[in-house]
């Protein structure tokens, strides 16, 4: 299976992604705001990296849908304003991503960066700048190591820009943690298989969030299963009413959110949801089950480490109901209009 053997090489492509962005230079133009965009998968990492860039940076961020961009450009340009725009593509062919670069080129107030993991293509002409994974090759329909490699590289990016060496250290770890988590799938495999579970909820904040909503595509992509997600505390007002014992959870804990992640847990629980948490949890938490993740790097660069446990949920399910991970329903590699 392409998808299972591309999700475990994660950790060494990881190392690959930080030797190369380790040795690259970029400029550092000042800008009034930094616009990451992309298309489906692409758009997720944007919101994760956009919240990831501010930050580290400290510079003003957002996220937008790359057809945003041409569509309407008044609802996100200001006149006199300088931006960079991020945008973010696998393929470098999306065409949404094409038609927002083109659209924006030749602009003098705006600078642009590529993000993607072939070189060589229409993107990377359109751009100011590349980082261009060419290691990353993946032969599966779904992004799975290309979403990570790419968030990673802009995890990377943004310590540099910062000049923030505690970062850099700590991302520097980061491709043997997730080498570490992916030993074990017992937990994965043992959700993913329980056929009573037919509603999928995945809850993550901040950052976090892009990941939730990825994971909810991945789940989506490769089994067509009822899923959501939903920013975590938010989940409260409103969505909850759909719980019940048919419906596992997902939460992506953080080091920030600790404070307000058991009672979470316990009101889900209480409704007959069945609670995986994934994440830096204390010993006595209350819940279903834990897939502990460190707590020896900071919430903004441990994102690599929860995506393997996430995407080995969306495969197993698939391999569990008889689907082919590698050939999703309705789906191509590159979206073109």
């Amino acid at each position: 299976m392409h998808t299972y053997n591309e999700i475990k090489s994660q950790a060494d492509q990881l190392q690959r992604t930080y030797d190369l962005l380790r040795e690259m230079k970029f400029d550092q133009n000042s800008v009034d705001q930094v616009l990451f965009t992309g298309c489906g998968t692409s758009f997720y990492l944007a919101s994760s990296a956009a919240k990831i860039y501010q930050s580290v940076t400290g510079q003003l961020t957002a996220a937008v849908p790359a057809s945003e961009l041409f569509l309407h450009e008044s609802t996100l340009i200001v006149p006199g304003k300088k931006y960079l725009i991020v945008g973010i593509s696998r393929s470098g062919t999306t065409s949404e991503i094409i038609l927002a670069l083109e659209h924006v080129k030749g602009k003098s107030d705006i600078q642009t960066l590529a993000v993607t993991c072939n070189s060589g293509t229409p993107m990377e002409d359109l751009a100011d700048q590349v980082i261009a994974l060419d290691h990353i090759s993946e032969k599966s329909v779904v992004m799975t190591q290309s979403f990570t490699n790419m968030l990673f590289a802009l995890q990377l990016y943004s310590a540099k820009q910062a000049n923030s060496v505690e970062d850099l250290e700590q991302l520097k770890r980061v491709p043997a943690i997730v080498q570490e988590a992916l030993s074990d799938e017992n937990n994965v495999k043992s959700l993913a298989d329980d056929h009573s579970k037919q509603r999928f909820i995945f809850l993550g904040s901040g950052s976090y969030n892009g990941l939730a909503k990825e994971a909810t595509l991945k789940l989506k992509e490769m089994t067509q299963t009822e899923c959501e997600s939903y920013s975590s505390l938010e989940f409260r007002h409103g969505p909850i009413s759909i719980v019940d014992e048919s419906t596992a959870v997902i939460l992506l804990a953080q080091i920030e959110t600790a404070a307000y992640d058991q009672e979470l847990v316990k009101d889900i629980r209480s409704l007959g949801g069945h609670v995986l948490v994934v994440g830096p949890v204390v010993d006595k938490f209350e819940t279903n089950e834990i897939i502990r993740l460190t707590d020896t790097i900071n919430d903004r660069n441990r994102h690599a480490v929860y995506l393997p446990a996430l995407q080995l949920i969306a495969y197993h399910r698939a391999i569990s109901l008889g689907f082919d991970p590698d050939k999703p329903r309705n789906l191509t590699q590159v979206v073109k209009l």
